[in-house]
């Protein structure tokens, strides 16, 4: 059996060196500050004296819709060539999951090498990421409704604060997106050194921003959020003032909106969309009992979860609403629905409903009582910004 021990500051310099030899990554003084950043705020697990393989489990709280989850973001998951294959890993996992559930972080999300791999820990994929890329030339001549919005340059560092507050006023990073804490903006900033910022302002209230990279022909957007349509189009004013200077923009975002009836001509604007990061339920009980369900009330229904790594999330659930509020205990009987805890991340992460996963065989039960059920949980997919 592979031992696995819980890692402390004593083995950050272990980890950071199989971190690079693993990702191949360089090294330099913002990278160093960034990891050390990240390692301190981390659970790390490993096996192997000296160190062979290791699972970083960062710290976050997440938003889903008003309600506040702790999660486990999986990251720098690392093992030297001549130990890979050894079983370091699923050993790993096994230990972070009890270690997750002590420290009460109900949700983890990770972005998978390879999803095949993952899935078999409980992961799913949770969130899509949509790439516009727009020829320069075609990038369309914006209107300009009021001149009382401005937007300026800012260091990134220095625009943190204004960052913080558009973001967390932002619908959009309440879809299972992080609230972001102040050591996780310091950490982008030295974990992306060449990203740039505009803020854009009402007075001295900011009201929107965009993160972008400028390369040789792309102008790159990382990153935008904005209050209301004065702001938005202030900032597209801004982005649109570089259209001499490059071939083409790109944005990315997890926003899966189309933005192809803005253009005159649609054809121009090519979009696509990426399988982005996982998602994996740890604690059952706590994510369904606090869950923003959609409906108010809801008959009791049996529902029947297999989980093979968390085995207290295995077992026949009775779910029931009244008047909003939820209840979710163990019970006894024949499950009305049936479905790994894979499918019941993608139902309640708005990833596919539940009847859609029944038409497709890949969950089973009653039609009628999985129909509503389905009603309950949130239609939109969940959105996610970061990247760990």
């Amino acid at each position: 059996m592979v031992a696995v021990a819980r890692l402390t500051a004593s083995d950050e310099a272990a980890y950071y060196a199989l971190a690079r030899y693993a990702f191949n990554l360089p090294q330099s003084e913002s990278r160093d500050r960034a990891f050390a950043s990240l390692y301190a705020h981390s659970s790390a697990w490993g096996v192997g004296e000296p160190l062979e393989s290791g699972v970083l489990g960062t710290h976050f709280e997440v938003d889903f819709a008003g309600t506040t989850y702790k999660m486990s973001g999986i990251g720098y998951v690392a093992s030297y060539p001549e130990t890979a294959g050894n079983g370091g890993i699923s050993a790993i996992m096994k230990e972070a999951f009890k270690d997750m559930r002590v420290a009460g972080e109900t949700l983890s999300y990770l972005a998978p090498f390879a999803s095949t791999f993952y899935r078999r820990f409980g992961y799913e994929g949770a969130f899509d990421q949509v790439e516009h890329v727009l020829p320069a030339a075609a990038f369309p001549k914006v209107p300009q409704r009021s001149n009382e919005v401005t937007v300026h340059r800012v260091p990134f560092r220095a625009a943190i604060a204004a960052m913080r507050e558009v973001y967390e006023r932002s619908s959009d990073a309440t879809r299972g997106g992080l609230r972001r804490a102040d050591w996780w903006w310091q950490n982008l900033a030295d974990h992306y050194p060449d990203r740039e910022v505009a803020v854009a302002t009402l007075g001295e209230r900011p009201t929107g921003y965009v993160i972008y990279q400028r390369e040789a022909a792309t102008f790159r957007i990382i990153e935008q959020f904005h209050d209301d349509l004065d702001t938005l189009l202030a900032l597209a004013r801004f982005i649109g003032g570089h259209r001499t200077a490059y071939q083409q923009f790109v944005y990315t975002t997890g926003n899966p909106e189309s933005l192809h009836d803005l253009l005159p001509d649609p054809s121009v604007l090519s979009t696509s969309v990426h399988a982005y990061m996982m998602a994996r339920i740890v604690d059952v009980a706590d994510f369904m009992r606090r869950y923003p369900y959609q409906v108010t009330d809801l008959a009791p229904v049996l529902i029947g979860i297999t989980d093979d790594y968390i085995p207290e999330n295995a077992g026949v659930w009775r779910l029931a609403l009244d008047d909003g509020q939820a209840t979710f205990e163990k019970a006894t009987g024949k499950p009305q629905i049936a479905l790994s805890i894979q499918q019941l991340v993608k139902a309640t992460f708005g990833v596919r409903p539940l009847q859609d996963a029944y038409n497709l065989g890949l969950i089973d039960g009653d039609p009628f009582t999985i129909t509503s059920v389905g009603a309950a949980f949130i239609s939109r997919q969940a959105q996610l910004y970061d990247y760990f």
